[in-house]
Formats: structure tokens, C-alpha cells, sequence
């Protein structure tokens, strides 16, 4: 039943924008930016391992469509300062194109670069690249993404784990 329910209202949400053409980014003559429609609302952030934005944190995505035929580019809305723990954080992107069925994944960052780094070199996942250009192909793509953290050493303490209340979403036209 919860599963059924969940399908409908992630259904709902990708529809209903498509239909009103609310927020789905198309191409023009210049590339056009368009927020995904469901933001990645992270879990539970309690000090002394949260960031800096309270106990749930909010992370709009946006995707540029335009630039090229048959790609798009996806990015955080909002790339946040600086954080010690932001390293340990990072997000995965999927994507489907409705019309081909071909799909794709990345991982990307939502923080800015370390203003002080350690002269011994990174750590975390301060590698991941701010945003991913993903060749979709044309037509209707669909898009997830999901928050994880991952405090594992290198696998020497656990693995990484999501970290999603709510994963975010969106339905993205490439030209």
C-alpha cells in the first residue's frame, strides 16, 4: 500500500508540472536554466557531524538544458560555503530519457572548495566535481537525486550511507 501511495505521488509530482509546462526546461535559441522541481531534503542533522542550515537541510537542483542538442548540465542551485563536514557529504545523480531509455549516474558536490586545504591533500569526497554534463540524448528525461554521507575511511570504518528524507526530482526537456 505505501509503496503504491509513494509511486503515486512521485508520478503526480513529475506529471502534473509536464502537463502545465511548469518548470520544465526546453531549448531555444540560448540555453535555459530550470530548477528540478522537487528539491533533496537530507536527514536528520544534529551537531557535532551537521552543517551549518539547521536540522533538515534543503538542496535545490538545476539542470541548463540548451547549450548543446542532447545534453544537459546539473548543478545545485545554491553551491553552500564551506563546512568541515561538507567533505563527508556528497550526491548521486541518476537520469532516465523517456524517449530512448538510455540512463546515466553521477556523483557531484553541493559545497564550494576548501579556502584552507591540508597540505597533506584532500579528504572526503572533495574531488567530486561541482556539476555533471550528462548526454542524455533528446526528448523527456527524468532525473533523481539522492544525498549520502559517507564517514567510512575508505571503507575502513563502514560504508556510505543515504542520507535522503526526501529524494529530489524533476522532469527535464533536452532538445
Amino acid at each position: 500500500m505505501r509503496k503504491s501511495l509513494r509511486r503515486t505521488v512521485v508520478a503526480t509530482a513529475l506529471t502534473v508540472p509536464l502537463v502545465f509546462g511548469i518548470g520544465a526546461g526546453t531549448a531555444a535559441a540560448a540555453p535555459q536554466v530550470a530548477n528540478l522541481q522537487v528539491p533533496i531534503v537530507t536527514g536528520f542533522q544534529i551537531a557535532p557531524g551537521a552543517v551549518p542550515g539547521g536540522f533538515f537541510q534543503t538542496i535545490p537542483m538545476k539542470a541548463t538544458v540548451g547549450d548543446e542538442p542532447g545534453v544537459a548540465t546539473f548543478s545545485a542551485a545554491n553551491i553552500a560555503p564551506f563546512a568541515d563536514q561538507y567533505p563527508y557529504r556528497y550526491l548521486n545523480l541518476t537520469w532516465r530519457n523517456l524517449a530512448t531509455g538510455a540512463t546515466g549516474a553521477a556523483e557531484l558536490r553541493h559545497w564550494q572548495d576548501d579556502p584552507t586545504p591540508s597540505p597533506s591533500g584532500p579528504y572526503g569526497r572533495e574531488d567530486l566535481p561541482l556539476e555533471v554534463v550528462a548526454n542524455t540524448g533528446p526528448g523527456p528525461v527524468v532525473v533523481t537525486v539522492t544525498h549520502t554521507k559517507d564517514y567510512s575511511n575508505g571503507g575502513q570504518w563502514g560504508s556510505p550511507y543515504l542520507d535522503t528524507l526526501l529524494p529530489g526530482a524533476g522532469l527535464v526537456l533536452v532538445p
